[in-house]
C-alpha cells in the first residue's frame, strides 16, 4: 500500500496569499474571493475523499496518486484528481464538491446544477472529463493491457445526483468502498507483477508537470509588509529587536514573518534581496534586514553586497525551527 499525501494546489496557495492582502476596493476583489472559495471547497472535497483510501482493505498491492498533471501529444494537459492503481486494474477518480441538484447531460456534455433557491448554473461535465483521462491513460499504458476504469465522486453530502448516463459511475463519497470492492470482484486476474507496478508508479513523477504560480499582479493592488492576523490582516506590523508588533492592537509575534515571507514568494517571486526585503516589509535598517535574511540560512548567490536569496518551497515549515519559541 502506498498512498500519496495530497498537497494544496499552488493556485490555492496563491489565492490564499492574495486574499489576505488584496484591497477591498480593488475591481477584482469579488472575483478573486470567489476563485478562492471555489478552489478551497474543491480541495476540501478532495481531502474528504482521501480519508476513504486510508480505510480501504485491498487484497492487492496498490498505490494512490493525487493531483497529477500530465501532457498529451498535443501538449494539452490532463489534471487527474486521484489515480488508484493495483495489479488488476486502474481507476481514474474525478472529485466534485458542489451542492444542489446535479443533472449530467450526455448529449450536451454539460452538468446542470440547480441550487436550492432555483438558480441554474452550467459546469463542465465531470463524466466527459473522466472519459478523456481514461482514453489518454489507455494510450500511455497500452503495452500493459491493464483495464482502466473511471468514476466521479460527489464530495458534498447535500448534493442530489439526478439524471446521468450509465457510461461512468457517479456516486457520493460513502459509495467509494463499495465501488472498489465491486471492481475487485470484476477483475480477479493480476495483470501486473509487483515489479511492473513499481515501474508504472515511477513513470508518473517523470511525466508530472509542476503547476506554475499565476502571473504576478501589480503590487499597488495589495497590502505589503507583515500583516496582523488579529486585525484580520488589515494592520501592518513593524519590526524591532527580532519581533513584529502590530501598531494597532499591539499583538506581537516572531513567527508571523514566515507567513508573510511565504506570501511574498507567491505574489512577488522566489528570490529576494536585502533591498527588496526592506522595501516590501518596511525595514529601515540594512543591517537588520541582513541579519534577518542570514538567520534562516537561505541558499544564495552573489557577493555580500549583491546577494540574492532563494526562498524555498514550504517556507513556513522550513523557517519554523529557526524561531526562538520552536
Amino acid at each position: 500500500m502506498n498512498i500519496a499525501v495530497r498537497e494544496k494546489p499552488l493556485k490555492l496557495l496563491w489565492l490564499e496569499a492574495l486574499k489576505r492582502r488584496l484591497f477591498e476596493e480593488d475591481p477584482d476583489f469579488s472575483y478573486y474571493h470567489e476563485q478562492f472559495r471555489r478552489f478551497d471547497a474543491g480541495f476540501a472535497g478532495e481531502k474528504k475523499v482521501d480519508r476513504e483510501w486510508l480505510e480501504l482493505v485491498c487484497p492487492y498491492t496498490f498505490l494512490v496518486l493525487h493531483n497529477l498533471i500530465l501532457m498529451n501529444s498535443a501538449q494539452h494537459s490532463h489534471q487527474l484528481d486521484t489515480l488508484f492503481i493495483c495489479s488488476n486494474f486502474m481507476l481514474v477518480v474525478e472529485i466534485k464538491n458542489i451542492n444542489g441538484r446535479l443533472d449530467f447531460d450526455d448529449i450536451t456534455h454539460q452538468c446542470i446544477r440547480t441550487k436550492p433557491d432555483g438558480t441554474v448554473e452550467g459546469f463542465p461535465n465531470a463524466i466527459t472529463q473522466t472519459q478523456r483521462h481514461m482514453q489518454f491513460l489507455k494510450v500511455i499504458f497500452q503495452n500493459y493491457s491493464l483495464p482502466i476504469e473511471g468514476a466521479v465522486i460527489i464530495a458534498n453530502p447535500s448534493a442530489i445526483i439526478a439524471s446521468h448516463p450509465k457510461t461512468i459511475p457517479i456516486f457520493h463519497v460513502s459509495g467509494l468502498q463499495k465501488h472498489l470492492h465491486s471492481l475487485f470482484r470484476k477483475y480477479t486476474q493480476a495483470i501486473l507483477s509487483d515489479e511492473q507496478l513499481t515501474q508504472i508508479a515511477q513513470q508518473f513523477p517523470c511525466r508530472h508537470q509542476s503547476s506554475k504560480i499565476p502571473a504576478p499582479i501589480d503590487s499597488s493592488r495589495y497590502r505589503q509588509g507583515v500583516l496582523c492576523p488579529k486585525c484580520r490582516y488589515k494592520s501592518q506590523m513593524h519590526y524591532a529587536r527580532g519581533i513584529w508588533r502590530c501598531s494597532y492592537c499591539q499583538f506581537a509575534s516572531e513567527e508571523i514573518f514566515a507567513e508573510a515571507l511565504q506570501d511574498y514568494r507567491y505574489l512577488v517571486g522566489s528570490t529576494i534581496t536585502n533591498k527588496q526585503l526592506r522595501e516590501f516589509f518596511d525595514i529601515h535598517s540594512s543591517d537588520a534586514a541582513n541579519r534577518l535574511l542570514r538567520k534562516f540560512q537561505f541558499p544564495y548567490t552573489g557577493s555580500y553586497k549583491n546577494r540574492v536569496y532563494q526562498l524555498l518551497e514550504n517556507l513556513v515549515d522550513y523557517m519554523k525551527p529557526f524561531f526562538r519559541s520552536s
